[in-house]
């Protein structure tokens, strides 16, 4: 008796992929149904701009982490990849791109990248193929109000960070449907290429390969696994190389430890664990249901629907990046715990609860065909109201040294002394007429604002008391030095002031003659000083 090699399973057939594969003629349905999916991504994508405030964004002033990476469009092209602190510098380089919205317009381009991340979670639930438009338009919804992305408005690369985990789902996705060695290079190259975009892509591409690869045991399709590790080689080497050139040289010891409390401890599993847990508590809120308990019952779910419906890739991505992540930091790499730096992660908890609604839809819809439509109908009348305290929020520190520079300007006078602190200078560099120069400081991004060619100009390297007692000292001494009807006042722009820097400058200009002028939260100083 004989006995036959059971063949290997290959990866879930799909009937909507075998109908548009290459060469496949479109049929009037199949056209209609391309047509829909177009505009109900775009519909999706432009539906970011109801649900943040684009006027607050474009009136709001940078504060002192957006004026890093403003001034990255003012300094020479070849400072920009260290000036905007350790921001990568692809992204930096998209906003000398922005050509019309006021000089807050920077901000438009991470509400770009919100605007892809939620077309693309769209076009995720249509490569689902279970109830396509009803899934695209969860999964569009999820990411649309996901409660991280609605916290991000301020001008850094975190929703770029998102948006590049949501692309990698949908190509994983399209990788599960039909495989391409093509669309395992598109993962490759988004992954390694868009570390010039985002910090974090790596993370997720890794995550996806191993995906990926696992799905190739599962299915034993031993060919596939080494296409798999092949593509993972050529996006490691190529990671590495812009790691090493562009990334790890503007590392600082700064910002290391000014990230320290992120950094998950090794000394012992249970300090982990209480590390892991408490920073998890605070970030629940921002996956949807502001506990850690639902979250995770979300995420769960999510994962028990991709495996149910042989998404083995796709369901090993959240925990395998999540794992990584904590790895990251315990390896003092990157910081878990932060809402900003943990955006790319948090945006798949809410994509992990869409895909688990549509697959309850799909095995109620054996029952009746119309109850697709209702459970995501239901779905919907929750996540709205749960994340509408975050819908058009303003959660952008309230640092105005626009309208301080604004108010100078208009009342300036010959003779007069600026003196800028350390923190406002950044700001004021990139709001102020005159033209700047970024000599090496020691900043965290390792830069100081300087105007060498303006005489007038005193700006505080530090924000030590000796750093404003000399500064304050020398806007004196050129006062001093015009002649007596010639002598103009002393003009002090502070932001993002430490206690210490109040009670010394509350120290320093005790008894003279000061007047406040309260044209934003720190009001500028204005000091009529009379040498002797």
């Amino acid at each position: 008796m004989s006995v036959r090699a059971k063949a290997p399973r290959p990866f879930p057939r799909r009937r909507e992929a075998q109908a548009e594969a290459p060469g496949a003629p479109l049929t009037w349905l199949s056209r209609w149904s391309l047509r829909i999916d177009i505009c109900l991504a775009v519909a999706i994508g432009l539906a970011v701009l109801l649900v943040h405030d684009v006027p607050y964004l474009l009136r709001h002033s940078f504060w002192l982490d957006e004026a890093w990476v403003a001034d990255t469009v003012r300094a020479p092209i070849g400072l920009t990849h260290t000036i905007g602190n350790i921001t990568p510098v692809g992204w930096t380089f998209l906003l000398r791109l922005v050509p019309f919205g006021g000089p807050e317009r920077l901000r438009l381009v991470p509400l770009a990248f919100a605007m892809v991340a939620a077309a693309a979670a769209y076009l995720l639930g249509r490569e689902l193929h279970l109830d396509r438009f009803i899934t695209g338009i969860l999964t569009g919804a999820a990411v649309l109000l996901s409660p991280a992305m609605l916290e991000r408005d301020d001008l850094k690369q975190y929703t770029a960070e998102a948006c590049a985990c949501v692309i990698l789902w949908v190509l994983v996705a399209r990788a599960e449907n039909e495989w391409r060695l093509r669309r395992l290079v598109a993962i490759a190259t988004v992954s390694s290429v868009g570390l010039l975009f985002t910090n974090t892509v790596i993370f997720v591409g890794v995550a996806a390969m191993a995906g990926l690869g696992l799905e190739c045991l599962v299915s034993r399709r031993y060919r596939r696994l080494a296409e798999v590790a092949a593509a993972s080689a050529g996006m490691l080497v190529v990671s590495l190389a812009i790691y090493l050139t562009l990334l790890r040289p503007e590392l600082s010891p700064k910002l290391t430890a000014y990230w320290d409390p992120f950094y998950a401890p090794t000394g012992s599993g249970a300090q982990a664990f209480h590390f892991v847990y408490r920073n998890l508590v605070a970030l629940a809120p921002y996956g949807g249901f502001r506990s850690l308990a639902v979250d995770t019952i979300v995420v769960l779910a999510g994962i028990v629907a991709l495996v149910w419906l042989r998404r083995i890739a796709l369901a090993a991505i959240f925990p395998i990046t999540f794992a990584i992540v904590i790895v990251a930091s315990a390896a003092r790499v990157y910081p878990f715990g932060d809402l900003r730096t943990s955006t790319f992660w948090l945006v798949m908890v809410p994509m992990l609860m869409a895909i688990a609604v549509s697959a309850v839809g799909r095995l109620a819809a054996r029952l009746d065909g119309r109850t697709p439509l209702l459970v995501g109908a239901a779905a919907l009348a929750i996540w709205v109201p749960a994340t509408n305290v975050y819908i058009r929020s303003h959660t952008i520190p309230n640092e105005d040294v626009h309208s301080q520079v604004e108010y100078l300007s208009s009342h300036f006078r010959r003779g007069d002394v600026v003196l800028v602190s350390y923190a406002a200078s950044y700001a004021f560099a990139y709001y102020y007429g005159a033209t700047p120069t970024f000599p090496a400081g020691d900043g965290p991004n390792g830069h100081i604002v300087a105007y060498p060619r303006l005489p007038w100009m005193v700006v505080l390297p530090q924000r030590q008391p000796v750093n404003l007692v000399n500064g304050l000292a020398e806007a004196r001494r050129k006062i001093a030095a015009e002649p007596a009807d010639a002598r103009g006042r002393i003009w002090i722009i502070r932001s993002h002031q430490t206690p210490t820097e109040v009670l010394t400058w509350n120290r320093l200009l005790a008894g003279q003659a000061v007047q406040v002028i309260r044209v934003g939260p720190d009001p500028i100083l204005l000091y009529r000083y009379e040498p002797r």
